[in-house]
């Protein structure tokens, strides 16, 4: 009779193992969750993408320019390169602004969690840029909701994109009356203008991601207010020239 009792087991053991494994049992289909749009393919991105690549890599040039103008004695030509470098960075900065206050606008849209990277203060090159995002970037640990989260990203975009244009516009008018100082400006240009073009890049990709959350009934109108994102004139605003030294 034990080893009745011992077969017993082992038989029961084998259905509880079977019914936990589900074999003999058809797979069942996999349940899936809501199908993304891939962002780099989507058409509202490339005139976004082409244009902010134009006016980085103008900016990149001209900061160029303007600093072996400046090494070589000329500092009159290197402040006309710099007119034409202020003109596209103000283009750059109304652009990344609006593209974040129209991803804001359609934030209550969305229909599914939105795939973001975090944003790393050790990225930025700036200490005004850095030193902001490690005071206020920690809030993000404390918001599991993607929406909530997306839109503290947004808002710290935003906020540090004005603070290192208006750090801009301080260099600029450093520029018109303190002549001497001229060289250290171009140094502390070239660190503002590599943050300007990540925050840009970085808005940019989320501008992406949240166009993959979107229902496609918003598709129309987000393409009207991208065309006139990428249509508007860049403003000129010259530079006072140096003093004397």
């Amino acid at each position: 009779m034990l080893w009745a009792l011992e077969f017993g087991v082992l038989l029961v053991v084998a259905v509880a193992l079977r019914r936990v494994l589900h074999m003999g049992q058809d797979a069942r289909p996999k349940v899936t969750g809501p199908r993304f749009r891939r962002p780099a393919n989507n058409p509202l991105c490339s005139p976004l993408a082409s244009e902010v690549e134009a006016h980085t890599t103008i900016l990149g040039v001209l900061l160029n320019d303007a600093i072996d103008e400046l090494n070589s004695g000329n500092s009159e030509v290197a402040l006309r390169v710099l007119n034409v470098f202020d003109s596209e960075r103000e283009r750059l900065v109304e652009l990344a602004i609006n593209l974040q206050n129209l991803s804001l606008k359609y934030l209550p849209t969305v229909q599914y969690p939105i795939e973001m990277r975090t944003l790393e203060p050790e990225s930025f090159r700036s200490q005004l840029v850095s030193e902001f995002l490690k005071r206020h970037g920690t809030l993000e640990q404390f918001v599991f909701r993607s929406k909530l989260r997306f839109q503290l990203r947004l808002r710290l975009l935003r906020r540090a994109t004005a603070l290192l244009n208006e750090s801009f516009e301080e260099i600029k008018h450093d520029i018109g009356t303190n002549g001497t100082l001229f060289d250290r400006t171009l140094t502390q240009l070239d660190l503002y203008f590599y943050d300007l073009d990540l925050l840009t890049k970085e808005t940019l990709l989320g501008f992406s991601a949240e166009l993959a959350s979107l229902p496609d009934i918003t598709t129309d109108e987000i393409a009207t207010e991208v065309t006139a994102l990428t249509s508007r004139g860049a403003v000129l605003s010259p530079l006072a020239p140096p003093v004397q030294r």
